[in-house]
C-alpha cells in the first residue's frame, strides 16, 4: 500500500462482482448502500423549476385550462361545468314555467267555455225581456189606431209582465249575474298570470341559444345568469301564491260536474276546429301548388297573410 492513498477499493462498483463470483457471501450481511456511502443521504434541494409529484396533477390541470383558453378552436364550450349547470337550471326554469301555464291555460280555458254558455243565457234573457217589452208599449200606444180590443191589450201587457217577473226572478235567483262577473274576473286574474309566466319566458328564451357560450368567459357568463335567476326566484315566489289563490276560487266556481262537462264540450271543439284547420289547409296547399305551376309572379302585399315572411331580413340571414 502506498501511504496517504485511498486504496479501498469501488466498493459500489465491485460488490456485485463480489457476489457473483464469490457464493460464500450471505446476500443479508452486506451493508445498506446508504451506510457505505453517507455523502449520498442529501437530496438536492427543490427548486420552484421542479414541481414536486403532488402537485403535479394540478400543474398538469392548469396548464390544461391555459391551452385551452388560447386555443379557442380545441375548446369544447358545452362541456364545462359552469354550461352543464346552466343548462341544468334553464331546463328546470322551463319546466316549471310550462306546467304552471299548460294548468292555468286548461282552467282558464274552462272557466271561458263556461262564461261564454252564462253570458249566452244572460243576452238572450235580457234580449227578450228588451223585445217584449218593447212590443207591449207599441201595442199599447197603437191600440187605437189597429183597433185593438182593450182585453186583448190587457192580456197581453199582463202575459209580458208575468213572463218579464219570472225570467228577472229566475236570473236572479240562481245568480247568473253574480257568477258571470265572478268568472270574468277571476278569468281576468288568469290572464295577468298568464302574462307574468309569458314574461318569464321571454327573459329565459335568449338564454336557450348555445351560441352565447362560445368564446365567452364561463366564469362571467354563470355570474349573469345567476342574476336572472335570483330576480325570477323572487318573481316564481309570487307566481304560487297567485296561482293557489285562483285554484281555490277555481275550484268554487267549477265543480266536478262542471269540469267534466265542459272538458267533454273543449274536446268537441278542438276536434272541429282541427277539422276547419285541415281543410284550409289543404286548400291553402292546394293554391300553393297551383300558383308554383303556372309560375304566377306575385306582386307584395300590404296585408301580410300568415305564410307570407313577416321579416325583411330573413333574405340576408
Amino acid at each position: 500500500m502506498v501511504p496517504g492513498e485511498n486504496n479501498n477499493p469501488d466498493i459500489s462498483g465491485n460488490l456485485s462482482l463480489h457476489i457473483e463470483n464469490d457464493t460464500s457471501i450471505n446476500p443479508d450481511d452486506i451493508p445498506a448502500t446508504d451506510e457505505l456511502s453517507p455523502a449520498t443521504d442529501e437530496l438536492p434541494p427543490a427548486t420552484d423549476d421542479i414541481p414536486s409529484v403532488s402537485s403535479q396533477p394540478q400543474m398538469e390541470l392548469i396548464t390544461t385550462k391555459i391551452g385551452s383558453y388560447l386555443n379557442y378552436n380545441e375548446v369544447d364550450w358545452f362541456e364545462q361545468t359552469e354550461y352543464i349547470v346552466f343548462s341544468n337550471e334553464l331546463k328546470s326554469l322551463q319546466r316549471n314555467n310550462c306546467i304552471i301555464l299548460k294548468e292555468c291555460k286548461d282552467n282558464k280555458r274552462l272557466l271561458d267555455l263556461k262564461y261564454d254558455d252564462l253570458n249566452t243565457l244572460v243576452n238572450n234573457i235580457q234580449t227578450s225581456v228588451i223585445f217584449f217589452s218593447t212590443i207591449s208599449g207599441f201595442i199599447q200606444a197603437t191600440r187605437v189606431q189597429f183597433a185593438i180590443p182593450d182585453d186583448v191589450t190587457a192580456i197581453f201587457s199582463i202575459t209580458v209582465s208575468t213572463y218579464i217577473s219570472l225570467l228577472l226572478s229566475i236570473s236572479k235567483y240562481y245568480k247568473l249575474d253574480e257568477m258571470k262577473e265572478q268568472i270574468q274576473t277571476l278569468r281576468e286574474k288568469y290572464s295577468l298570470l298568464h302574462n307574468k309566466l309569458d314574461h318569464r319566458m321571454d327573459v329565459i328564451g335568449p338564454w336557450g341559444s348555445r351560441s352565447l357560450w362560445i368564446h365567452q368567459d364561463p366564469v362571467e357568463k354563470y355570474k349573469e345568469w345567476r342574476n336572472v335567476c335570483k330576480q325570477l326566484a323572487e318573481d316564481y315566489k309570487d307566481i304560487i301564491t297567485t296561482k293557489q289563490q285562483l285554484v281555490t276560487e277555481f275550484e268554487i266556481i267549477m265543480d266536478t260536474k262542471s269540469r267534466n262537462q265542459y272538458f267533454i264540450k273543449n274536446r268537441q271543439l278542438n276536434y272541429q276546429n282541427r277539422e276547419l284547420l285541415y281543410a284550409w289547409d289543404k286548400k291553402e296547399t292546394e293554391l300553393e301548388n297551383r300558383v308554383a305551376k303556372e309560375s304566377v309572379h306575385r306582386r307584395p302585399s300590404s296585408i301580410k297573410l300568415q305564410h307570407e315572411e313577416l321579416d325583411n331580413w330573413a333574405d340576408e340571414v
